[in-house]
């Protein structure tokens, strides 16, 4: 007899009907407990993705910068940056080669290196293709700012010479032609009327040297005006103040506001009262910002995370040159900026509140 043909009493099939719905309702329960423990999952990634996402290798491998000479201060700066960002960024080399605040510009641009030193008045000639541009340098943006260099000029304390304009007949140190210093020292020269060859006209003496020849001139009796474009306090004024002794020229607030009108880039600001000894009052000036610039052609994340090693690592940094990153802070690191923001810095800057001065 064929066992499909028998027959089950009403007990057993109430058994079967029983055994079917169990397992019918396992069968969806599992199906349910793996939706939800799928979407616990997606959940975790999309809510701590941008955890996950700063600890991926970038798709750069290699960042290059170019810097300033090899025995000024940006040099060794720009090395223990890219130091940090070797040490900061998982699976990324880096390199730092001399360079200049003009010519660095024009670097990025070739997109022959990716960072770059230059100061806050030269990238926006730059960007804008404004003399000594002779087109628009559009591939740079902004990264960072970090510490100001302030014009200083300083006649001899016994000296007559109390303003600018009293400066049209006499002997003056501009700087080294054609350096950042002796260009704005030519364009501040300028608001007030005056010339190099005016002031020869006039019976001045106009000669282009640097910092150590321009000291040894003044404490010869031979120079009425020294002019830099450097940090504050400066070790040549340090030195001239102690001999024949100097006082500082200000700058109205007529002329600086003309002045900066003028030349985007630059900002008001003042050697400080406590910068020289004998000073009584801070002395209004103009300056300009020591700048980072980036190729625009960087991936955001890249440089969220350039930017995030160099302020989260400051004191590193002032292992190498204390009196210049003592200026630097993030409150201050968007300070004389007049170039887009590459959008990588700007997310930092946005998440920490910093803002444009």
């Amino acid at each position: 007899m064929n066992t499909g043909d028998v027959k089950r009493n009403p007990l057993e099939r109430v058994e079967m009907i029983e055994l079917q719905r169990v397992t019918t309702f396992m069968a969806k329960k599992g199906k349910m407990l793996r939706v939800i423990i799928l979407s616990v999952i997606g959940a975790v990634i999309l809510c701590f993705g941008c955890r996950i996402a700063p600890e991926l290798e970038p798709e750069k491998k290699s960042l290059e910068m170019v810097s300033g000479l090899e025995g000024g201060s940006w040099y060794p700066l720009g090395s223990g940056i890219m130091h940090l960002v070797k040490a900061n960024i998982k699976g990324v080399s880096t390199s730092n080669r001399p360079g200049g605040y003009v010519r660095n510009c024009k670097v990025l641009q070739r997109g022959d290196a990716d960072l770059g030193w230059t100061y806050s008045h030269a990238a926006f000639d730059a960007y804008n293709g404004r003399p000594p541009f002779k087109k628009n340098l559009d591939k740079i943006q902004y990264l960072a700012s970090l510490y100001s260099g302030i014009f200083q000029v300083a006649v001899p304390r016994k000296s007559t010479v109390y303003s600018y304009s009293d400066l049209a007949n006499k002997r003056i140190v501009p700087g080294k032609f054609r350096y950042c210093g002796e260009v704005l020292a030519r364009s501040i020269l300028e608001i007030y009327g005056l010339t190099y060859d005016s002031i020869k006209k006039n019976g001045g003496v106009v000669t282009f040297v640097g910092y150590a020849d321009a000291a040894a001139l003044m404490k010869n009796g031979r120079l009425d005006a020294f002019m830099a474009l450097a940090s504050c306090p400066m070790s040549t004024i340090v030195d001239l103040n102690f001999r024949p002794g100097i006082r500082l020229l200000p700058l109205d607030k007529e002329h600086i506001k003309k002045f900066l009108e003028n030349h985007p880039g630059y900002i008001e600001t003042v050697i400080p009262k406590e910068a020289y000894k004998g000073m009584t009052e801070d002395v209004p000036t103009i300056g300009t910002v020591v700048s980072l610039i980036c190729s625009a052609d960087l991936s955001d994340e890249i440089v969220y995370r350039i930017v995030k090693a160099i302020f989260e690592n400051l004191d590193k940094l002032a292992k190498i040159k204390k009196k210049a990153i003592a200026e630097v802070s993030l409150e201050n690191a968007l300070r004389g900026c007049k170039i887009p923001i590459h959008p990588g810095a700007k997310r930092y800057y946005d998440e920490h509140g910093v803002k444009i001065k």
